[in-house]
């Protein structure tokens, strides 16, 4: 469900008068057809406001808001309201969250197995000790270039032809 938020808000002044436009007298149809001009601005368009101190400013020109609403209404809005025709809730794909890598998309739930601990389904506000778990996690030393790891190892591709494979599955 999602949240109520106030703003950005929708204001309207109680003047507003639209743009008055004229077409020229002539002929003609597409490049050719007679110019339109204005023949009076809009007055007191409507304005949108991010915070309440322009919802203020505006306040005090006269402009009040489109809507007065609360988070009480507007989650009665949300809980009253009909499912929308042929939608059904698909589980996948989904972002997925991590505090220190990029987020990804994962397509079915295998994908979201294989990504381990640490990756949640909303994203993630770091805390001081995510920050003290990145300082150890960089104190650690890399391995050498060309040194394999042990995950390395498992995630690695053999070649079904090489030496080494048919020595380990046939020792001698």
């Amino acid at each position: 469900m999602s949240k109520f938020q106030e703003y950005p808000k929708l204001m309207k002044h109680p003047s507003h008068q639209d743009a008055q436009w004229k077409t020229l007298e002539g002929k003609g149809v597409g490049l050719f057809a007679p110019d339109t001009i204005m023949t009076s601005p809009e007055r007191f368009p409507d304005v949108t406001v991010v915070d309440l101190k322009q919802e203020q400013y505006y306040a005090s020109r006269g402009y009040r808001p489109n809507n007065i609403a609360d988070s009480v209404q507007y989650e009665q809005a949300i809980l009253e309201s009909a499912p929308v025709n042929g939608y059904g809730f698909k589980e996948y794909p989904k972002y997925k969250y991590h505090n220190f890598y990029i987020p990804v998309i994962v397509q079915n739930k295998s994908e979201e197995m294989v990504l381990g601990d640490g990756w949640e389904d909303s994203p993630i506000i770091a805390t001081e000790d995510d920050f003290m778990e990145e300082v150890e996690m960089e104190s650690k030393p890399l391995p050498e270039r060309g040194e394999r790891t042990e995950t390395h190892k498992e995630n690695q591709k053999v070649d079904k032809r090489s030496k080494e494979y048919r020595d380990s599955k046939h020792p001698a």
